[in-house]
C-alpha cells in the first residue's frame, strides 16, 4: 500500500442510516457514492466474536486510471445514541495483483474463522445488481 496516501472519512449522502440498516440499504449508500463501474472487488467481513451482527465491514476496491486498485472500508458507526453513520474510509492504493494478498494478511489478523465473501464485480454494474439482489433476497428469508 502506499502510505503517502492520506486517510480520509467520506459520510454517505448524510451519512445517517438505521443502525438496524440491512446490507442491502448500506449497499445502496455505497453505490451513491461510489458507481458501481468503478468497482473491482467486494468483501464482506462478518462480525468480530462477540460483537454485535452490525460490525460486519466491507472492503472495496476501487478501479483507478492507471489500473491500481483504491483499498477503502465500509462500516456503521454509532454516535451517541442517535441513528449510526456509514463512514467510508480510504486506506490508500495497491496494484490490482496483489490485493488478494493483502486481503489474506488482513483476515489472518482478524481471526475470523470464516472468511470473508468475495464478490468480484469487475465494474460491470450488471454484476452488481446482481450481488444486491441476492443480498436482499437472502436478507428476506432470515
Amino acid at each position: 500500500m502506499d502510505a503517502n496516501v492520506a486517510t480520509t472519512e467520506l459520510r454517505i449522502e448524510n451519512g445517517h442510516v438505521d443502525s438496524q440498516s440491512s446490507l442491502t440499504n448500506r449497499l445502496g449508500h455505497l453505490a451513491k457514492r461510489v458507481p458501481p463501474p468503478m468497482i473491482a472487488d467486494v468483501w464482506l467481513f462478518p462480525p468480530l466474536p462477540d460483537v454485535e451482527s452490525s460490525s460486519e465491514f466491507l472492503l472495496f476496491t476501487r478501479i483507478l486510471e492507471d489500473g491500481a486498485r483504491g483499498l477503502y472500508s465500509a462500516r456503521l458507526v454509532p454516535e451517541n445514541g442517535t441513528p449510526a453513520h456509514q463512514v467510508v474510509v480510504e486506506h490508500g492504493r495497491a496494484p490490482a495483483d496483489s490485493v488478494t494478498k493483502l486481503i489474506s494478511g488482513l483476515h489472518r489478523r482478524l481471526g475470523h474463522e470464516v472468511p470473508a465473501k468475495h464478490i468480484s464485480i469487475a465494474g460491470d454494474h450488471d454484476r452488481w445488481q446482481v450481488f444486491v439482489d441476492e443480498t436482499r433476497e437472502a436478507e428476506a428469508s432470515d
